[in-house]
Protein backbone atom coordinates (compact mmCIF):
# COMPACT_ATOMS: atom_id res chain seq x y z
CA UNK A 1 0.00 0.00 0.00
CA UNK A 2 1.61 3.66 -0.85
CA UNK A 3 0.47 6.31 1.04
CA UNK A 4 -2.46 8.71 -0.47
CA UNK A 5 -1.68 12.35 0.52
CA UNK A 6 -2.02 11.80 4.52
CA UNK A 7 -3.32 8.47 4.19
CA UNK A 8 -0.77 5.76 5.12
CA UNK A 9 -1.31 2.16 5.70
CA UNK A 10 -0.33 2.25 9.27
CA UNK A 11 0.79 5.25 11.28
CA UNK A 12 3.44 3.89 14.90
CA UNK A 13 3.37 6.59 17.49
CA UNK A 14 6.60 6.49 19.46
CA UNK A 15 10.11 5.67 18.06
CA UNK A 16 11.61 3.70 21.01
CA UNK A 17 12.50 0.41 20.21
CA UNK A 18 9.00 -0.82 19.65
CA UNK A 19 8.10 1.96 17.67
CA UNK A 20 11.31 1.87 15.49
CA UNK A 21 11.67 -1.95 15.05
CA UNK A 22 7.71 -1.59 13.84
CA UNK A 23 7.82 1.13 11.68
CA UNK A 24 10.97 -0.73 9.83
CA UNK A 25 8.92 -3.97 9.88
CA UNK A 26 5.84 -2.72 8.47
CA UNK A 27 7.82 -0.39 5.62
CA UNK A 28 9.91 -3.73 4.60
CA UNK A 29 6.52 -5.26 4.02
CA UNK A 30 5.58 -2.88 1.53
CA UNK A 31 3.12 -1.27 4.09
CA UNK A 32 2.89 2.67 3.64
CA UNK A 33 4.10 3.80 7.40
CA UNK A 34 4.10 7.10 9.05
CA UNK A 35 6.64 7.28 12.42
CA UNK A 36 5.52 10.48 14.60
CA UNK A 37 7.95 11.18 17.68
CA UNK A 38 7.42 14.32 19.73
CA UNK A 39 11.01 14.52 19.61
CA UNK A 40 12.19 12.29 22.34
CA UNK A 41 13.27 10.08 19.79
CA UNK A 42 14.80 6.53 21.29
CA UNK A 43 12.85 6.91 24.51
CA UNK A 44 13.97 5.99 27.95
CA UNK A 45 16.81 3.43 25.84
CA UNK A 46 18.60 6.46 25.33
CA UNK A 47 19.60 6.44 28.99
CA UNK A 48 21.49 3.14 29.00
CA UNK A 49 25.17 3.57 28.70
CA UNK A 50 26.20 -0.37 28.04
CA UNK A 51 23.82 -2.37 26.51
CA UNK A 52 23.45 -6.24 27.69
CA UNK A 53 22.49 -9.03 26.25
CA UNK A 54 22.10 -7.32 22.47
CA UNK A 55 22.95 -8.62 19.39
CA UNK A 56 24.64 -6.18 16.71
CA UNK A 57 27.00 -4.07 17.07
CA UNK A 58 25.15 -1.33 18.94
CA UNK A 59 26.92 -1.02 22.55
CA UNK A 60 24.73 2.00 24.29
CA UNK A 61 20.96 2.90 23.89
CA UNK A 62 21.86 5.74 21.34
CA UNK A 63 23.93 3.40 19.45
CA UNK A 64 21.03 1.13 19.45
CA UNK A 65 18.47 3.83 18.37
CA UNK A 66 20.42 5.36 15.57
CA UNK A 67 20.58 1.83 13.76
CA UNK A 68 17.43 1.28 14.06
CA UNK A 69 16.29 4.58 12.92
CA UNK A 70 18.28 4.42 10.09
CA UNK A 71 16.66 0.99 9.05
CA UNK A 72 13.34 2.57 8.92
CA UNK A 73 14.42 5.40 6.74
CA UNK A 74 16.16 3.33 4.75
CA UNK A 75 12.96 1.00 4.30
CA UNK A 76 10.73 4.12 3.42
CA UNK A 77 9.01 5.22 6.51
CA UNK A 78 7.69 8.85 7.00
CA UNK A 79 9.07 10.17 10.27
CA UNK A 80 7.50 12.87 11.76
CA UNK A 81 8.38 14.71 14.78
CA UNK A 82 5.57 16.18 16.26
CA UNK A 83 3.66 16.17 19.25
CA UNK A 84 0.38 14.11 18.99
CA UNK A 85 -2.57 15.29 21.15
CA UNK A 86 -5.46 14.14 19.52
CA UNK A 87 -6.50 10.52 17.81
CA UNK A 88 -9.96 10.32 15.98
CA UNK A 89 -12.02 7.34 14.62
CA UNK A 90 -13.80 8.05 11.29
CA UNK A 91 -15.33 4.52 9.96
CA UNK A 92 -12.20 2.15 9.42
CA UNK A 93 -9.77 4.84 9.21
CA UNK A 94 -7.53 6.40 12.66
CA UNK A 95 -6.62 9.87 12.35
CA UNK A 96 -4.19 12.16 13.66
CA UNK A 97 -5.33 15.74 13.22
CA UNK A 98 -1.99 17.30 13.73
CA UNK A 99 -0.33 15.36 11.94
CA UNK A 100 -2.97 15.48 8.71
CA UNK A 101 -2.47 11.53 8.67
CA UNK A 102 -4.55 8.57 8.75
CA UNK A 103 -4.51 5.00 8.77
CA UNK A 104 -6.70 1.86 9.22
CA UNK A 105 -3.88 0.67 11.52
CA UNK A 106 -2.74 2.17 14.30
CA UNK A 107 0.48 1.04 16.88
CA UNK A 108 0.97 2.64 19.94
CA UNK A 109 4.93 2.69 20.72
CA UNK A 110 4.53 5.22 23.20
CA UNK A 111 6.61 3.53 26.21
CA UNK A 112 6.45 4.20 29.58
CA UNK A 113 7.71 7.46 32.30
CA UNK A 114 9.89 6.84 34.87
CA UNK A 115 7.39 6.87 38.48
CA UNK A 116 8.97 9.86 40.89
CA UNK A 117 9.28 8.62 44.32
CA UNK A 118 6.60 11.30 45.49
CA UNK A 119 8.40 12.71 48.57
CA UNK A 120 9.46 16.08 49.51
CA UNK A 121 12.30 17.67 47.98
CA UNK A 122 11.93 15.45 44.84
CA UNK A 123 10.49 17.76 42.71
CA UNK A 124 12.58 21.27 44.08
CA UNK A 125 15.94 18.90 43.63
CA UNK A 126 15.29 17.47 40.17
CA UNK A 127 18.34 18.16 38.34
CA UNK A 128 20.21 19.42 40.99
CA UNK A 129 20.88 15.70 42.35
CA UNK A 130 17.94 14.12 41.49
CA UNK A 131 18.60 12.30 38.66
CA UNK A 132 17.00 9.50 36.62
CA UNK A 133 19.65 9.15 34.27
CA UNK A 134 22.79 7.68 35.39
CA UNK A 135 24.57 7.67 32.57
CA UNK A 136 23.90 11.52 31.71
CA UNK A 137 24.55 12.88 34.96
CA UNK A 138 26.64 10.20 37.16
CA UNK A 139 29.56 11.56 35.95
CA UNK A 140 29.24 14.33 38.15
CA UNK A 141 29.11 12.41 41.16
CA UNK A 142 32.57 11.18 40.85
CA UNK A 143 33.93 10.15 44.29
CA UNK A 144 30.95 11.11 45.85
CA UNK A 145 28.07 8.96 47.86
CA UNK A 146 24.80 8.65 46.23
CA UNK A 147 21.59 6.42 46.57
CA UNK A 148 19.90 4.66 44.14
CA UNK A 149 16.07 3.60 44.70
CA UNK A 150 14.99 0.49 43.72
CA UNK A 151 15.37 -3.39 43.06
CA UNK A 152 14.72 -4.09 39.12
CA UNK A 153 17.18 -4.39 36.56
CA UNK A 154 16.85 -0.35 35.79
CA UNK A 155 17.92 -0.43 39.10
CA UNK A 156 20.90 -2.48 39.62
CA UNK A 157 21.72 -1.51 35.81
CA UNK A 158 22.24 1.91 37.28
CA UNK A 159 24.02 1.07 40.30
CA UNK A 160 26.51 -0.92 38.40
CA UNK A 161 27.30 2.03 36.20
CA UNK A 162 27.23 4.52 39.47
CA UNK A 163 29.76 2.07 40.77
CA UNK A 164 32.73 2.57 38.63
CA UNK A 165 32.20 6.22 39.72
CA UNK A 166 31.26 6.93 43.07
CA UNK A 167 32.89 6.55 46.44
CA UNK A 168 29.94 4.62 47.47
CA UNK A 169 26.34 3.52 46.28
CA UNK A 170 23.61 2.34 48.47
CA UNK A 171 20.63 0.62 47.14
CA UNK A 172 17.37 1.05 48.75
CA UNK A 173 14.96 -1.56 48.42
CA UNK A 174 11.43 -1.08 49.80
CA UNK A 175 10.74 -4.99 49.36
CA UNK A 176 12.33 -7.70 51.07
CA UNK A 177 15.29 -8.50 48.14
CA UNK A 178 15.98 -7.42 45.03
CA UNK A 179 13.91 -8.33 41.98
CA UNK A 180 16.83 -7.85 39.39
CA UNK A 181 18.23 -10.57 37.34
CA UNK A 182 20.77 -12.64 38.88
CA UNK A 183 23.73 -11.81 37.07
CA UNK A 184 22.73 -8.42 38.12
CA UNK A 185 22.30 -9.19 42.05
CA UNK A 186 25.99 -10.78 41.58
CA UNK A 187 28.12 -8.31 39.83
CA UNK A 188 26.79 -5.78 42.63
CA UNK A 189 28.08 -8.22 45.05
CA UNK A 190 31.20 -7.95 43.49
CA UNK A 191 31.48 -4.10 43.76
CA UNK A 192 32.75 -3.70 47.37
CA UNK A 193 31.60 0.15 47.14
CA UNK A 194 27.70 -0.94 46.73
CA UNK A 195 25.75 -1.82 49.40
CA UNK A 196 22.23 -2.80 48.89
CA UNK A 197 19.85 -2.22 51.49
CA UNK A 198 16.28 -3.61 51.66
CA UNK A 199 12.69 -3.37 53.41
CA UNK A 200 13.89 0.56 53.57
CA UNK A 201 11.29 3.62 52.44
CA UNK A 202 12.65 6.70 51.35
CA UNK A 203 11.31 9.43 52.95
CA UNK A 204 12.60 13.06 51.74
CA UNK A 205 15.06 14.15 50.09
CA UNK A 206 17.15 16.93 51.82
CA UNK A 207 19.09 19.93 50.19
CA UNK A 208 18.59 23.60 49.41
CA UNK A 209 21.35 24.13 46.06
CA UNK A 210 21.51 20.36 45.77
CA UNK A 211 21.13 17.13 47.61
CA UNK A 212 22.93 16.82 51.18
CA UNK A 213 21.40 13.87 52.36
CA UNK A 214 18.49 11.55 52.38
CA UNK A 215 15.55 10.39 55.09
CA UNK A 216 15.56 6.87 55.21
CA UNK A 217 12.58 4.23 57.00
CA UNK A 218 14.20 1.10 58.08
CA UNK A 219 11.05 -1.28 58.09
CA UNK A 220 12.38 -3.55 60.36
CA UNK A 221 13.32 -1.05 63.25
CA UNK A 222 11.55 1.78 62.66
CA UNK A 223 14.21 4.04 63.05
CA UNK A 224 14.21 7.01 60.78
CA UNK A 225 17.39 8.44 59.84
CA UNK A 226 19.37 11.46 57.54
CA UNK A 227 21.79 9.92 55.58
CA UNK A 228 24.46 12.45 53.89
CA UNK A 229 24.58 11.92 50.10
CA UNK A 230 25.62 13.74 47.23
CA UNK A 231 22.65 12.60 44.37
CA UNK A 232 20.19 10.58 44.35
CA UNK A 233 18.63 8.19 41.13
CA UNK A 234 14.80 6.82 41.48
CA UNK A 235 14.32 3.93 39.57
CA UNK A 236 11.18 2.05 40.93
CA UNK A 237 9.40 1.41 38.08
CA UNK A 238 7.55 2.82 35.11
CA UNK A 239 4.01 4.38 34.02
CA UNK A 240 2.72 3.18 30.78
CA UNK A 241 1.93 6.57 28.36
CA UNK A 242 -1.48 5.13 27.12
CA UNK A 243 -4.00 8.68 27.69
CA UNK A 244 -4.04 9.37 24.30
CA UNK A 245 -5.58 5.80 23.66
CA UNK A 246 -9.39 6.17 23.70
CA UNK A 247 -10.90 5.58 26.90
CA UNK A 248 -12.79 2.48 24.95
CA UNK A 249 -9.68 0.09 24.71
CA UNK A 250 -8.88 -2.04 27.29
CA UNK A 251 -6.45 -1.23 30.04
CA UNK A 252 -4.79 -3.37 32.84
CA UNK A 253 -4.58 -1.57 36.82
CA UNK A 254 -1.50 0.36 35.16
CA UNK A 255 -2.97 1.56 32.39
CA UNK A 256 -0.86 -0.57 29.78
CA UNK A 257 -3.23 -1.27 27.07
CA UNK A 258 -4.25 -4.98 26.86
CA UNK A 259 -3.60 -6.96 23.65
CA UNK A 260 -3.79 -10.48 21.91
CA UNK A 261 -1.41 -12.44 20.63
CA UNK A 262 -1.17 -10.39 17.21
CA UNK A 263 -0.88 -6.81 19.65
CA UNK A 264 -4.45 -5.86 18.41
CA UNK A 265 -6.00 -3.99 21.62
CA UNK A 266 -9.78 -4.44 21.89
CA UNK A 267 -10.14 -2.22 19.64
CA UNK A 268 -10.23 -3.37 15.73
CA UNK A 269 -7.17 -1.75 13.81
CA UNK A 270 -5.45 -0.40 17.37
CA UNK A 271 -2.53 -2.10 18.48
CA UNK A 272 0.42 -1.84 21.11
CA UNK A 273 3.53 -2.93 21.56
CA UNK A 274 6.66 -2.51 24.21
CA UNK A 275 6.04 -0.59 27.49
CA UNK A 276 2.42 0.32 26.61
CA UNK A 277 1.18 -2.81 25.98
CA UNK A 278 -0.38 -4.80 29.10
CA UNK A 279 2.32 -7.92 30.04
CA UNK A 280 5.46 -6.53 28.42
CA UNK A 281 8.29 -8.70 28.85
CA UNK A 282 10.24 -5.42 29.57
CA UNK A 283 13.48 -6.67 27.92
CA UNK A 284 14.71 -5.21 24.28
CA UNK A 285 13.88 -8.21 22.65
CA UNK A 286 10.71 -8.53 23.79
CA UNK A 287 9.93 -5.32 22.13
CA UNK A 288 11.44 -6.21 18.93
CA UNK A 289 9.01 -9.14 18.97
CA UNK A 290 5.67 -7.12 19.89
CA UNK A 291 6.73 -4.95 16.90
CA UNK A 292 7.40 -8.20 14.41
CA UNK A 293 4.16 -9.42 15.41
CA UNK A 294 1.85 -6.33 15.21
CA UNK A 295 3.68 -5.74 11.58
CA UNK A 296 2.80 -9.37 10.50
CA UNK A 297 -0.93 -8.87 11.36
CA UNK A 298 -0.97 -5.81 9.83
CA UNK A 299 0.42 -6.77 6.97
CA UNK A 300 -0.98 -10.20 6.38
Amino acid sequence: MTANGGTHGAIVIGAGVAGLTAAAELAERGIATALVDDGFLGGLITNVGKLEGVEGEAESGPDLVNTLLERALVAGADYRMGAVTALQQDGALWHLPEQEAAAPAIIFATGAALKQLGVPGETELAGRGVSQCAFCDGGLYRDKDVLVVGGGDAAFQEALHLAELCASVTVAIRGPAPRARVDFVERIRAHSNVHVRTGIDVRAIIGTEGVDAIRLHDQASGSEKDHPIAAVFPFIGLTPQTALAPPEAKRNADGALTVGATMQTTLPGLYAIGAARADHGGAIADAVADAVAAAQAIAS
